[in-house]
């Protein structure tokens, strides 16, 4: 504790002088800067400065004061989340500037409420992951569904603006088309369907440790790139609805040359779809058991009668199906060491059974979780003694 106090003792100083300096020169009275020095005539306040100024070092102090001065799973997003805030206030605040275009508003707000969103997520699917793993999925999906409807509201406030800023202003005239077409409003329909069918797709995530491989594969494939599935739904959407005729209608191109390009993109999306299925099923579902069968890989053993063998093999089966490690490491040892094994590849080989963990069953589950949980852990054990046997007969 005094070791964390002396770390951020200077920080500290620095942030609360640098609070004071805010408050006092540029929210408590006006301070204004001439323009003498860069050619221009006139001067400039610079009260705008100071809530976003203040915003930013109140927020990031606190930041520093979390990740220094407290413990826990929590800590680390609650740190990360008020770094993200500091700097999603302070664009809010100065989006209250005169200077700044009226759709720069909505725009930092949405940032701003969706980094409260994005923090709050982090930190109740850590607390949710310890009671049961289902639920973090779950989160992910409500989280992802008020997303959407903030930016659905974000872009009805966002696209008045953005029109008469448009329609105002001559360089911004190759944007009129867009307009007329009528391929700018619906955006906001857009992103609330593209945001419903993400959070649906969110839920592939309660696959994560089930004992089926493929919906495993499926869990990963999609609940680990939601951002990009997100992206790809939107894009998808929005061609579908409105780009597609707009270009089959009012766009003069030749329709063949689209309808070509639309299938050789669906082809291309099912040919990476198919070779991504496939390297995953060669890695992890067409899998030699070979769990049982220690004397076929072991160069040293003539005989496959041998006791110590037949005892590794019982130690093998204990380990897979109920998780008892310690004699087996023991016995597995002493056979490596037996076969003159150099002792660096010893450890390695070791080290895959003492660093393997179970998959910890929910506190609060269904009893089919249980016992999906079970059979999920018996596949990774099983994993690890092929990959141990493996390691062996490549030596």
């Amino acid at each position: 504790m005094q070791k964390a106090v002396k770390e951020i003792a200077t920080p500290t100083v620095a942030y609360l002088v640098s609070i004071i300096l805010v408050v006092w020169f540029l929210i408590l009275q006006s301070t204004s800067v001439p323009l003498d020095w860069i050619g221009l005539s006139g001067q400039v306040d610079l009260s705008f400065l100071g809530l976003p100024l203040l915003t930013l070092l109140v927020l990031r102090f606190a930041a520093l004061l979390v990740d220094n001065m407290l413990v826990g799973e929590i800590m680390e997003p609650l740190s990360e989340g008020l770094e993200t805030l500091s700097i999603a206030g302070a664009l809010y605040f100065l989006a209250d500037w005169s200077a700044i275009p009226v759709w720069g508003k909505p725009i930092t707000a949405f940032l701003l409420y969706s980094s409260i969103l994005s923090m709050i997520q982090k930190i109740v699917s850590i607390r949710l992951r310890e009671i049961n793993h289902l639920f973090e999925p779950i989160a992910m999906s409500i989280y992802i569904l008020l997303v959407g409807y903030l930016g659905s509201q974000t872009w009805l406030s966002l696209y008045p603006a953005l029109e008469s800023t448009i329609q105002a202003n001559p360089y911004l005239s190759v944007l009129q088309p867009v307009l007329r077409a009528g391929l700018a409003e619906p955006v906001n329909n857009i992103i609330i369907v593209a945001s419903a069918l993400t959070s649906v797709m969110a839920l592939t995530g309660l696959g994560a440790n089930n004992p089926n491989s493929y919906l495993r594969y499926l869990s990963k494939t999609v609940g680990e790139r939601l951002s990009t599935v997100a992206l790809i739904n939107f894009s998808a959407l929005y061609y579908l609805l409105f780009i597609r005729h707009y270009l089959f209608d009012l766009s003069g191109i030749n329709p063949q040359f689209l309808m070509v390009g639309e299938w050789v993109l669906i082809c291309g999306a099912f040919y990476l779809g198919y070779r991504n299925l496939k390297d995953y099923a060669e890695k992890s579902l067409v899998q030699h058991d070979i769990t049982g069968t220690w004397s076929k890989h072991m160069q040293q053993v003539d005989i496959s009668t041998d006791p110590k063998l037949e005892h590794l093999s019982i130690l093998v089966e204990q380990f897979v199906d109920y998780g008892q490690r310690d004699e087996l490491i023991t016995h597995l040892t002493l056979l490596l060491y037996e076969s003159d094994m150099p002792t660096s590849q010893i450890t390695q080989i070791i080290s895959l059974v003492t660093n393997y963990q179970d998959t910890k069953p929910p506190r609060i589950g269904f009893p089919w979780q249980i016992e999906n949980n079970r059979k999920f852990n018996q596949q990774k054990r099983k994993q690890v003694v092929n990959t141990v046997l493996a390691s062996i007969r490549l030596d």
